[in-house]
C-alpha cells in the first residue's frame, strides 16, 4: 500500500491538473482498478452463478459508512470528502488506510452537468466542427478523466473499503443496451465524450474503458442503510442483483428511475426483507441520480432518502452504532474558501 503522504499528493495533483494524464498513466491506474474489482472480496461482494463479483455489496456492519452523492466530474469535492475530519479527529483518508471506515459513492462520475452549462454550448460548438478546436471540451473531460482516475487509485488502495457504485453517467460508449441509455441533458454530452475520446484517446481505450464501467456494483447493504444509484424501480431479491449481470432491465431499475416511477412499497420491503436476510435494522435507503434544492429529501412515505444537491458538498455519515438519522447524518463538508472546478449554479 502506497503511504499516506504519496497517496495524498497523487490525489492532489488529480484533483487540480487541468490536462487530462498521459492515456498510458491512465489506462494504469485502470488496469490495477480492473483487477481489484474483478477479484472483490466475496464475503464483501458475493459471486454471481458466473463465479465472478456480483452486483451487491455486502458492507462491514461494524465500521461506519461514508456515502457521497454524484461527483459529476467535482474532483475538489471528492477531495474534500478524502481530506474531512470524521467525528473520532481522523481524516477520511486516514481511516481508509488504517482500516476503520468505509467510503461509498453512489455513481456519475462523468459530466459536469449544469455547472459548466455554458462550457457544454462551446463544447458543442467544437464538436460541430469535428474537435478541429477542442479546449472547452478539453477542460471537460480533464475534470471528468480526472475524478475517475481518483476512484481508479482509491479502489486500488483500499479494495475492501473503497467502493463506487454504477450510475447511469458510466456510459463511455453512450450506448443503448447493456442496461445504458444514451445520454444528453443540454446537448449530446454522451456522444461529444464518445467522439472526443475516440479521437484523442482511441478506440482500445475507449472499449478498456467500458470495461471498467461494466465491473461496477450496482446496490450496496450497509450497517444501518441500503443505497444504490437511483430509488430501485421494484422490489429485487438478493440473488437477482447478484446475478444483474445480463439483466438489462434491472440495471436500469437500479440506475435510471424518475422522481415517481417506482413502484410503491418497494423501498421498503427491500429495509424489511434484507435486513432480514443480512441480519441489519436497516433504517433508510439511500440514493442520489435526481436533484434537489434542499439539504436532504424524503420520498418511499419518508425511507428513501436523496442527497444528490449539486450546489453543495454533502454526506451522509452512517454510524453503526446508532440508527440512521438523515437530519444529522446528512452533513455539509465544504471548507470556505475551497477550490472549486467551477460555480456551483443550480
Amino acid at each position: 500500500m502506497t503511504n499516506i503522504k504519496s497517496l495524498k499528493e497523487e490525489l492532489d495533483i488529480l484533483s487540480l491538473n487541468r490536462k487530462i494524464s498521459p492515456v498510458k498513466k491512465l489506462k494504469h491506474n485502470m488496469d490495477l482498478a480492473v483487477k481489484v474489482l474483478r477479484n472483490e472480496n466475496p464475503i464483501i461482494r458475493p459471486y454471481d452463478r458466473n463465479d465472478k463479483p456480483g452486483g451487491l455489496l455486502v458492507l462491514d456492519s461494524e465500521i461506519p459508512v461514508v456515502l457521497v452523492p454524484d461527483l459529476h466530474a467535482r474532483r475538489n469535492f471528492l477531495r474534500e470528502v478524502i481530506n474531512w475530519l470524521t467525528p473520532n479527529g481522523e481524516t477520511v483518508l486516514e481511516r481508509l488506510m488504517d482500516h476503520s471506515l468505509q467510503l461509498l459513492c453512489l455513481g456519475d462520475g462523468f459530466h459536469a452537468e449544469k455547472r459548466e452549462y455554458f462550457r457544454w454550448v462551446s463544447s458543442f460548438e467544437e464538436f460541430q466542427n469535428n474537435y478541429k478546436r477542442h479546449k472547452n471540451m478539453d477542460l471537460e473531460m480533464s475534470e471528468s478523466f480526472g475524478l475517475m482516475e481518483m476512484i481508479m487509485i482509491l479502489k486500488r488502495e483500499f479494495a475492501d473499503h473503497f467502493h463506487f457504485l454504477k450510475g447511469n453517467h458510466e456510459n463511455i460508449r453512450n450506448e443503448e443496451g447493456a442496461g445504458n441509455h444514451p445520454f444528453g441533458k443540454f446537448v449530446y454530452e454522451g456522444e461529444m465524450v464518445k467522439q472526443w475520446v475516440l479521437r484523442f484517446q482511441g478506440q482500445e481505450f475507449l472499449d478498456a474503458y467500458a470495461e471498467f464501467e461494466y465491473l461496477f456494483p450496482y446496490m450496496a447493504v450497509g450497517n444501518n442503510f441500503m443505497a444504490s444509484h437511483a430509488e430501485p424501480l421494484e422490489y429485487y431479491f438478493s440473488d437477482e442483483v447478484i446475478n444483474i449481470d445480463g439483466d438489462d432491465e434491472l440495471k436500469l431499475g437500479l440506475t435510471w428511475t424518475r422522481n415517481d416511477q417506482a413502484k410503491t412499497g418497494s423501498v421498503q420491503k427491500f429495509l424489511k426483507e434484507y435486513g432480514k436476510e443480512f441480519n441489519r435494522t436497516l433504517d433508510y435507503y439511500i440514493g442520489g441520480h435526481r436533484t434537489i434544492s434542499t439539504r436532504y429529501n424524503l420520498r418511499a412515505q419518508g425511507k428513501y432518502v436523496q442527497i444528490h444537491n449539486p450546489d453543495r458538498m454533502q454526506i451522509f455519515y452512517s454510524n453503526p452504532e446508532k440508527s440512521a438519522d438523515p437530519e444529522t447524518d446528512v452533513i455539509d463538508i465544504e471548507k470556505k474558501g475551497a477550490a472549486k472546478d467551477g460555480p456551483y449554479t443550480n
